[in-house]
């Protein structure tokens, strides 16, 4: 195997697409309380002189109907009665609300040169990559955008990084939460491709 080739396989993990997000942490949380009430105990009423009655544990509303069926050898009579429930339980909800930072995103991927569909290989070009840069704020709304490369300021989404650099990223929503987070990233020096979803060599050897 050539010195190139050798190159070839110590860079192949730069190919991987690569991602880094901070923020959207949970901040500032409050707990709140509720009771939803709930009615129970014997419930008894009079159906056409007959007496009803019924244990109920648990019912969402005070006022309880009774059914109960009879067959007195040749027809099914069906008693209806309804009464109230005496007993009064709560149950109790608790309910967290919170803010949230602002999300800060810088993910970086190669840059495609060409694909050849007789081989299904992809080819990416040597000495680039590019970083991406994406914001968002779950609970209102990003209000400042700062960014950087290798300390200089930019306002591009995306910028082509052609040697070894610090891309920073800033964001500052609408409550005054900040978010900042940074990635160094260093470009391929030689030509790389992908072929049914794994890297390989570029050179005719490989295809």
């Amino acid at each position: 195997m050539n010195f190139l080739s050798l190159i070839a396989i110590g860079s192949l993990s730069v190919l991987s697409v690569s991602a880094l997000a901070a923020g959207d942490q949970k901040i500032n949380c409050k707990t709140t309380s509720s009771q939803t009430p709930y009615y129970y105990g014997w419930a008894s009423c009079f159906a056409s002189g007959k007496l009803l009655q019924e244990y109920v544990s648990r019912s969402s509303t005070q006022w309880y109907t009774i059914e109960e069926t009879e067959f007195d050898g040749i027809d099914w009579t069906t008693y209806r009665c309804s009464t109230t429930l005496t007993q009064k339980g709560y149950d109790t909800h608790s309910r967290e609300s919170c803010e949230y930072t602002p999300k800060a995103q810088i993910t970086s991927h190669l840059v495609e040169s060409h694909y050849d569909r007789r081989t299904d290989t992809t080819y990416y070009e040597a000495g680039v990559i590019v970083a991406d840069f994406t914001y968002s704020d779950r609970d209102g709304q990003v209000q400042k955008v700062e960014k950087w490369v290798n300390g200089v300021s930019t306002t591009r989404g995306h910028v082509d990084i052609t040697s070894r650099s610090t891309v920073k990223l800033r964001v500052t929503d609408n409550d005054g939460h900040v978010t900042e987070t940074s990635m160094t990233l260093s470009p391929p020096m030689i030509e790389q491709c992908r072929r049914g979803g794994m890297l390989i060599l570029c050179g005719d050897d490989f295809h």
